[in-house]
């Protein structure tokens, strides 16, 4: 089974991207979770562009959401949103079939004893109107990242670490229920 991972954040240290370490880390052997690496490099999307047309940067996304069974997309918050740069991935993605109907697990990790809530409820109305399949039973809000990542940016809260379980285990039987269809 190939997920592919998001992270909306472009910082080196970046909490959500940690997270997203962590779900690779930790999946099981039949579950290979790829980092997405290249949000910088996505230019600024243009309704104008035809598909045709695509840059390259986007049509390796597209390539790789095509080929990928499932999506986890961890955000930031910024401004009780998500981050520009990853709404700029979305707005390429719309005019797209590659991510309708795909198993999307969201995920928001902040310092905040919010967990990224405001961002997270953004993220899943945004896929929602993009008409994915977005898995809530899979999703999870981290709060008060400062105490369950080290200083390494390795996740050490033993709940989130369970949490990571479930997770996994619910995008893989959205997946499989998808596959009956």
């Amino acid at each position: 089974m190939e997920i592919l991972a998001i992270s909306g954040s472009v910082r080196p240290d970046s909490y959500n991207t940690a997270l997203l370490r962590a779900i690779s880390k930790s999946s099981p052997s039949h579950i290979n979770v790829t980092i997405y690496d290249s949000i910088n490099a996505l230019p600024i999307f243009s309704p104008d562009v035809t598909e045709e047309a695509h840059p390259e940067a986007i049509r390796k996304l597209i390539a790789s959401i095509r080929e990928s069974d499932g999506l986890i997309i961890s955000s930031p918050e910024y401004a009780h949103g998500i981050s520009g740069v990853l709404k700029n991935l979305l707005d390429w993605l719309v005019a797209s079939d590659a991510i309708i109907l795909k198993p999307v697990v969201v995920t928001s990790v902040s310092t905040s004893g919010l967990g990224g809530v405001r961002a997270f409820s953004a993220l899943v109305q945004i896929l929602s109107a993009m008409n994915t399949n977005v898995v809530i039973d899979a999703s999870l809000c981290v709060p008060y990242a400062k105490v369950k990542f080290d200083t390494d940016l390795n996740l050490v809260d033993q709940v989130t670490i369970k949490a990571i379980e479930v997770l996994l285990l619910a995008l893989k039987q959205a997946i499989d229920r998808g596959n009956e269809i």
